[in-house]
């Protein structure tokens, strides 16, 4: 069954704090292939925005330690990104059987990161439009 967006209230709030040193002039955007929200930073706000995920989320995930997480999230991460060197995969602790997860993916040239946020569903079904209806409302995205 589907959570209810109000049950997941513990990732909304998350993400209120991921979203405090976001400079305004970013705008997330919805990332239909991957059913994520997505904001692309510049390198000088990435900083900024990088170690407080630390803080909000109780794992991250590197090249050499996704092998340790649990099966619905490193089978998740596999089948959606894979991980490279520098790039960390973030993620919650289970609410309704939904993980919030966070993909930070520094470009080749350092100069920019994208980072987008999603749910991982873990033994349930989630449609897309429930995923995307959070996120617009957690992260007052435009309509697409």
């Amino acid at each position: 069954m589907t959570p209810t967006i109000d049950a997941l209230e513990p990732f909304r709030e998350i993400c209120r704090k991921i979203c405090l040193n976001i400079p305004d002039s970013y705008k997330w955007e919805w990332d239909a292939q991957r059913k994520m929200a997505a904001i692309i930073l510049n390198e000088d706000d990435a900083e900024m925005v990088f170690y407080p995920l630390f803080k909000e989320f109780r794992n991250h995930w590197n090249f050499t330690s996704i092998g340790e997480a649990a099966d619905a999230v490193n089978d998740y991460i596999h089948s959606e990104y894979g991980l490279m060197p520098g790039q960390v995969f973030f993620t919650s602790h289970m609410v309704e059987q939904v993980v919030l997860g966070v993909a930070w993916w520094p470009w080749g040239s350092d100069d920019r990161v994208s980072m987008r946020v999603g749910l991982i569903p873990v033994g349930i079904d989630l449609p897309d439009t429930f995923t995307y209806q959070c996120f617009h409302e957690w992260f007052d995205m435009a309509e697409v």
